[in-house]
């Protein structure tokens, strides 16, 4: 992990540095928050292409022979290319709203969760799907994060659904399957709290998002907690 932070390292423009680290060890890809001035990007490094079409990042693939002088010279390019400008992202003062928001329900054990068709849950990662074809039109919940049979509340809300699937596709929130056809999404908790050291504070957080998405998503949080 080392050298690859290196090799990293040395293929960024001068403007941009290495704000966090996230490990796919399952699959062996890794993900880098990058940061340049008030402008994150999400780097995906692999040997395979990701499973999700659609996803807000700059994907590498490097051949798992490649030369460490080959990969710099790959990495190079592709950071000075019109996909990682792209791909760039601001944090919005409902983006704010909304990390607070998934980092104080998963302290109390909650997470937003997908339920698949029976069709995806059985070729999960083997079929490549579409973040807004496929994953849009799921069914959204708020369940406990260790056991969805003891909580598993519906959320009515495709503006909501929407703005996650916008941080999933930015690795901001990561994916943990179930046995019950459930995907959780939870938080980047690393990546989420270093890009809110860098915004204005919002301890009204919970208006915020009343205002954007309406009072229905409070009155779930709300119904959870009791």
């Amino acid at each position: 992990m080392k050298d690859l932070t290196k090799m990293v390292t040395a293929s960024l423009p001068s403007t941009m540095h290495i704000a966090g680290i996230n490990i796919a060890r399952s699959s062996g890809s890794t993900y880098w928050l990058l940061r340049q001035s008030s402008q994150w990007l999400t780097l995906r490094l692999a040997t395979h292409p990701h499973w999700l079409r659609g996803v807000r990042q700059l994907q590498v693939v490097l051949p798992a022979s490649s030369a460490r002088h080959d990969s710099i010279t790959m990495l190079t390019k592709a950071l000075a290319s019109p996909a990682a400008a792209k791909n760039t992202y601001t944090f919005t003062a409902i983006d704010t709203a909304l990390a607070n928001m998934l980092l104080w329900t998963a302290s109390r054990k909650l997470v937003f969760m997908l339920r698949l068709t029976a069709e995806m849950a059985t070729t999960h990662k083997m079929t490549p799907f579409s973040l807004q074809q496929d994953f849009a039109p799921l069914p959204l919940f708020l369940g406990d994060r260790n056991n969805s049979n003891d909580l598993l509340l519906p959320v009515h809300d495709a503006k909501l659904q929407q703005s996650l699937i916008d941080f999933y596709s930015a690795n901001l929130l990561f994916t943990q399957f179930s046995s019950h056809q459930l995907v959780k999404l939870l938080p980047t908790a690393q990546w989420l709290q270093t890009i809110l050291t860098t915004v204005p504070t919002n301890p009204a957080w919970p208006l915020t998002l009343a205002t954007t998405f309406g009072t229905e998503l409070l009155d779930v949080i709300h119904r959870a907690r009791m």
